[in-house]
């Protein structure tokens, strides 16, 4: 199986797209496309999402056409996406790129935040439920604070962010239709 980095250039070459245009495509620089191809640079989930978005795939598809499993084990969970610049960790809760939805685990440190910028998506919805912690979510020009318990559902294509705004780690669980990861 292609590690992410492999897929979205194997993905991106396939397509016959150069970096400058999927980079366009996905807001961001061209040099950061081509560090993250080379295994260079972490980016957040909310740039892979933008980077699948530009390829036209589901997230899912950059980590590979795994079968579909009805249990995923705690102990058994990938991780999809570290990155040190968010400080958020996203763990898999499903598993098959043929899902009609995707659930994530999402573990944000002190401070974490999803960018400064929100993304949205070309199409569906998408759930968030705050497990523990306290997360501040900006969706379109609205700001929500959600503790724990509270639960968000809204139209993905709406740009949003999120900052985990707790004194410690925040766990929130997230569900998307189509699976975006």
């Amino acid at each position: 199986m292609d590690s992410i980095e492999e897929a979205i250039r194997n993905t991106r070459k396939k397509q016959k797209l150069t970096l400058k245009e999927v980079a366009k495509a996905a807001s961001i620089s061209v040099s950061f496309l081509s560090e993250i191809e080379r295994n260079k640079a972490n980016p957040s989930i909310s740039v892979l999402k933008r980077i699948a978005n530009a390829l036209n795939v589901n997230f899912t598809d950059l980590f590979g056409n795994k079968e579909q499993s009805i249990v995923v084990r705690r102990n058994e969970r990938k991780t999809l996406v570290h990155s040190e610049g968010s400080r958020i960790t996203w763990y898999s809760l499903s598993e098959g790129s043929r899902n009609k939805m995707g659930a994530i685990l999402g573990v944000l440190e002190e401070g974490a935040t999803s960018g400064d910028v929100g993304v949205g998506h070309s199409e569906g919805e998408e759930f968030l439920h705050v497990q523990s912690g306290c997360i501040e979510f900006m969706l379109g020009n609205d700001r929500y604070i959600l503790e724990e318990g509270d639960s968000i559902y809204y139209d993905a294509r709406t740009p949003h962010r999120y900052k985990n705004v707790w004194k410690g780690e925040t766990l929130v669980l997230a569900v998307s239709t189509p699976p975006y990861f």
